[in-house]
C-alpha cells in the first residue's frame, strides 16, 4: 500500500531492548507524524518562516548534541563502543552544519542567519536534558537519552521521502535521513543500545528507559516549537 500523510506509521521490526522502548513511545512517535509541521512538509504547505526557525534551532541542538554523545562514548564499556560514537558526533555535526547551511541558503536567508539565532526555551531545555544524562547518568542512560533523536529522524525520514514534497528545499531534507547511509548507521547505534540492555539491572533498566521516553517527548516539542516559531515568554 502506497503510504499518505494520514497512514497511520509502521512500528519498525525490532526485538530486544530497542523494540520495547519504541514500543512505549509508539504513541509519542503517532503524535509526531500526525504533527502539522511534519504534515506541511509533504503537502509543501509548511511556512518558510517556521522551516527557517527550525533549522535556526536545529543548529545549536546538533552542536550540544554531539557534545553529548562525545560524553556517552566517553564512559562506553569498550574501545569499540567509544569509536563507533566518537565517529557518529563528528560525522554529524560536519554533515548536519553542511545541510543547515545549504538549506537556509535556499530559503534566501541572509548569510549569518543561523548564526545570530538565539536558542528557544524548547531548544535549551533539550540540549540540557541530553547533556545531563551524559554527565550524570550511567552509559546506559546517557545513550538511551540520545537514542531518540538519531532513530526518530531515521523513521521520520523515511516515511516523508515516500510521500515526498512538492517542495524541493523540504524534500531534500528528507531525503537526508532517508538514504541508506543514515540508516546504517542508525542500526549500528540501535544494535549497541540492545547489547547494552540485555545486561541492565531493574533499576537500571527503568532509569534508562525513562531517558529515552523523555526524550523521545522532547522530539515532538522541538518540532512544536517550530511549528509555533516559540519565542522566549520574557
Amino acid at each position: 500500500m502506497t503510504p499518505t500523510a494520514t497512514t497511520p506509521p509502521q512500528a519498525p521490526s525490532r526485538a530486544g531492548w530497542t523494540g520495547r522502548a519504541w514500543t512505549e513511545i509508539s504513541g509519542t512517535y503517532a503524535a509526531i507524524v500526525a504533527h502539522p509541521f511534519i504534515q506541511g512538509l509533504t503537502s509543501g504547505e509548511l511556512p518558510a518562516a517556521a522551516f527557517l526557525y527550525y533549522i535556526s534551532q536545529d543548529a545549536h541542538y546538533v552542536r550540544d548534541f554531539v557534545k553529548a554523545v562525545a560524553l556517552v562514548g566517553a564512559k562506553a564499556p569498550d574501545q569499540a563502543a567509544a569509536q563507533l560514537l566518537t565517529r557518529h558526533a563528528a560525522d554529524g555535526l560536519s554533515a548536519e552544519s553542511a545541510l543547515h547551511e545549504a538549506l537556509a541558503a535556499d530559503l534566501g536567508a541572509a548569510p549569518g542567519a543561523l548564526a545570530s539565532a538565539q536558542p528557544g526555551p524548547t531548544t535549551q531545555a533539550y540540549t540540557s536534558y541530553v547533556i545531563s544524562a551524559a554527565v550524570l547518568g550511567d552509559f546506559a542512560e546517557g545513550l538511551a537519552a540520545v537514542l531518540p533523536c538519531m532513530w526518530i529522524y531515521a523513521e521520520v525520514g523515511q516515511r516523508l521521502a515516500r510521500l515526498g514534497s512538492p517542495n524541493a528545499v523540504y524534500q531534500r531534507w528528507m531525503d537526508s535521513y532517508a538514504g541508506p547511509e543514515y540508516a546504517a548507521d542508525v542500526a549500528v547505534v540501535l544494535d549497541l543500545a540492545d547489547a547494552v540492555g540485555e545486561d541492565l539491572s531493574g533499576p537500571q533498566d527503568a532509569r534508562a528507559r525513562a531517558r529515552f521516553t523523555a526524550a523521545a517527548r522532547y522530539e515532538w516539542m522541538f518540532w512544536d516549537a517550530a511549528w509555533r516559531q516559540e519565542p522566549w515568554p520574557l
